[in-house]
């Protein structure tokens, strides 16, 4: 899956600033102007996967990226794009438990491997609902596969978008944060190393966020053709499931998701956000 485009390379650089990009639908407001060469002029893309995105700023394959909200426990010395983010205030759609049992029930479940986030929100709504987290494996999202071997199945992204008519029970992992909580969830955000703070990858960050939305409509007849869904239902999607604003309902399901969190020991401390 991994791989790059539209590598340019400034003058004063030996090698492009390297933004490694998730190209699920609920990014494309975000990449569009990386995509369209609006704000890339001088970076190389990297287009992978939410948990090898974040993979490859560990180890120093990109000066930046979109990363799962919980992996900025788990890299050290990262910096966040501030204001910009993957929420969703209510339901999202996209990240679901699709189970053969009641959530009570649920004693083995097949997690989707490509984001860490998701199966960190699985675990803890689990552990403060049921007391107890289910037997897990990760598996490529093949919802049959996985229901062949569990109770339920933890599918994320495009994935869960075009099985919505399964035919088993559905819970949504945000509408469930937010029941627990009141808060939005947040999936995702930008993040850089200080190198790419400096070189001002985090302002091209809010801009390219800005221009996606300005420009979502214009843009609906190439993302029917790229995510096989009709324009109305991607709009509906990318407008009333997700949100981009990262404001002080958003730091604060943030800072509830990393103290819970760390108090289940999913992550082993909790560092605060730095943002620039």
């Amino acid at each position: 899956m991994s791989f790059t485009i539209q590598i340019r390379y400034d003058r004063v650089m030996k090698h492009a600033m390297r933004i490694s990009i998730i190209d699920y639908l609920n990014a494309a407001p975000l990449n569009m102007a990386f995509k369209e060469g609006v704000c890339s002029q001088d970076l190389e893309l990297i287009y992978d996967f939410p948990s090898q995105c974040a993979d490859n700023l560990a180890s120093g394959k990109a000066d930046a990226g979109l990363i799962s909200s919980i992996e900025y426990q788990r890299i050290p010395n990262l910096k966040v794009a501030s204001g910009v983010c993957i929420a969703s205030r209510k339901k999202v759609r996209s990240v679901v438990i699709i189970t053969k049992k009641e959530f009570k029930d649920i004693e083995f479940i097949a997690l989707d491997r490509f984001s860490r986030s998701s199966i960190a929100l699985c675990k803890l709504l689990f552990k403060r609902k049921c007391g107890r987290v289910p037997k897990v494996m990760t598996m490529v999202p093949e919802l049959e596969q996985m229901l062949e071997f569990a109770d339920a199945a933890l599918v994320i992204g495009d994935a869960a978008l075009r099985q919505e008519d399964h035919g088993y029970q559905s819970l949504d992992l945000a509408e469930l944060w937010h029941g627990e909580t009141g808060l939005p969830f947040v999936f995702a955000f930008w993040v850089m190393n200080q190198k790419g703070a400096e070189y001002g990858i985090s302002e091209r960050c809010r801009q390219a966020a800005q221009y996606g939305q300005d420009h979502l409509v214009s843009r609906l007849p190439d993302l029917e053709k790229q995510y096989g869904m009709t324009g109305e239902e991607i709009h509906t999607y990318l407008t009333q499931n997700i949100h981009y604003q990262m404001g002080e309902q958003e730091l604060e399901s943030l800072n509830r998701f990393y103290t819970y969190s760390r108090e289940l020991g999913i992550i082993p401390e909790y560092h605060p956000l730095q943002f620039c």
